[in-house]
C-alpha cells in the first residue's frame, strides 16, 4: 500500500512513517521542507513533495497514485497575531487534503485529531459518540471546526477514520511538543500539585493504531472515531512516578484549580498585546484542572491496541529529553544513560 502522510516530519507523523515503513508499506510525505525529512528519515527517508496545506498542487501531486492518506499536519501557535492564519491553514488543509482525496477515489484516510476537539469539561467521559467540543483558542476552534467537517465526510459515506490521541511522549520528538514541554519542567523546575489529572499515550502505540487501521482485513468497515487515551495519571502521583523512575526528589508547587485557571486568564490578556509564546493560558488550564477522560474501548476492542505501561514511555521520555539536550543528568538522575 503507498500512503501519503501530512506533518511526517512532526512527531506523531514521523512514528506512524516508520512504522508503516517498517511494516513494508510504501509512503511519500508531504514536506515544508525535504532537508529535514532526509536530517530525521537518513538513509530511510521516503518520497517526499515540498508544499504545505493551504498549497492544493503540492497536495495533489503527493497523493498520485496512493492509495490512503493519513493527515496529520496542523499549524500550532499561541500567539495571539497567528490566529486568523492557524485557524484558516487547518482547516482549509483539512479540506483539500480530504476533498483531493476523495477526487482520486483513495480508499483509506485518517485524520488525526485531538482531546481539542471533543473537550467538554462537564462530560464523564469523552468517546467517539461524544459532540464536538467548544473551544477559544484559533487552534481548538481549527480542531473543532475540522472534526465537525470530516464528520460531515464520514455520514455521506467517507472511507474516513478519526484518531483523537492525548497527550503523546516517548523517544525521538523532532521539536519540543507541549507533552516534552510539560515533562522538562517538571523534571527542572516543579511538579503541579493541582486537581485532576491527564491522560499520556504512547507514540508509538498511536502509529501503531493507524498501522492497524490501514490494514484492516479486506471486507472490514472503514470509518470510526478512536481516542488513544493511553493512560491517565492524577497530578498528585506524577511526582511519586518521577521520583521512582530517576532516583531523585522532585519538587512541588501546590495550587487550587481556580487559581490556575485565573493565572490563565491574565496570559491570554497579555497575549493579545505581547507576544508570549509559552503553552499556558485559560484553556490549557481547564484542560489541566478539569481533565475529563478518554475511554480507550474503541480502540482496544475494535483494533486490539494494548497500550504500553505509562513507566515505559515516561523512561523513554526522559532519556530522550537528556540525549536531546533539553535535560541535564541531575535532571534526569539515573536515567542519564
Amino acid at each position: 500500500m503507498r500512503v501519503m502522510i501530512t506533518g511526517g516530519t512532526g512527531f506523531v507523523g514521523l512514528h506512524s512513517a516508520r512504522a508503516l515503513m517498517k511494516a513494508g508499506h510504501d509512503v511519500c510525505l508531504l514536506v515544508r521542507s525535504e532537508s529535514k525529512a532526509r536530517d530525521l528519515y537518513g538513509d530511510n527517508t521516503p518520497d517526499c513533495v515540498v508544499g504545505d496545506l493551504v498549497d492544493g498542487a503540492s497536495i495533489a501531486r503527493a497523493l498520485e497514485g496512493c492509495d490512503a492518506v493519513i493527515h496529520s499536519a496542523a499549524m500550532v501557535s499561541t500567539d495571539a497575531k497567528d490566529a486568523d492564519r492557524v485557524y484558516n491553514t487547518n482547516l482549509n488543509g483539512a479540506r483539500l487534503v480530504f476533498d483531493t482525496a476523495l477526487e482520486n477515489g483513495i480508499g483509506v484516510m485518517i485524520h488525526v485529531s485531538s482531546v481539542t476537539a471533543l473537550f467538554n469539561s462537564e462530560a464523564t467521559s469523552l468517546s467517539g459518540d461524544s459532540p464536538p467540543g467548544t473551544a477559544r483558542t484559533a487552534y481548538g476552534r481549527s480542531k473543532v471546526a475540522c472534526e465537525k467537517y470530516v464528520r460531515g465526510l464520514q455520514s455521506a459515506g467517507a472511507p474516513v477514520t478519526i484518531t483523537y490521541p492525548a497527550s503523546v511522549i516517548g523517544p525521538d520528538d523532532p521539536g519540543l511538543t507541549e507533552p516534552h514541554e510539560g515533562l522538562k519542567i517538571f523534571l527542572t523546575q516543579f511538579v503541579p500539585m493541582i486537581p485532576s489529572g491527564n491522560q499520556y499515550v504512547d507514540v508509538r502505540d498511536v502509529a501503531e493504531a493507524h498501522l492497524r487501521l490501514l490494514e484492516r482485513a479486506p471486507g472490514q468497515p472503514t470509518g470510526g472515531r478512536y481516542p488513544l487515551g493511553g493512560h491517565y495519571l492524577a497530578w498528585r502521583d506524577v511526582g511519586p512516578m518521577l521520583e521512582g523512575l530517576t532516583g531523585r526528589r522532585m519538587r512541588r508547587l501546590y495550587a487550587k484549580g481556580g487559581m490556575m485557571r485565573g493565572a490563565g486568564r491574565v496570559i491570554d490578556v497579555i497575549k493579545r498585546v505581547k507576544r508570549l509564546d509559552v503553552p499556558m493560558g485559560y484553556e490549557a488550564m481547564v484542560y489541566a484542572t478539569k481533565w475529563v477522560q478518554l475511554d480507550n474501548t474503541a480502540a482496544e476492542r475494535d483494533l486490539g491496541i494494548t497500550f504500553r505501561p505509562l513507566e515505559e514511555s515516561m523512561v523513554d521520555a526522559i532519556q530522550w529529553l537528556y540525549r536531546a539536550g533539553y535535560i541535564n543528568a541531575e535532571a534526569a538522575g539515573r536515567l542519564a544513560v
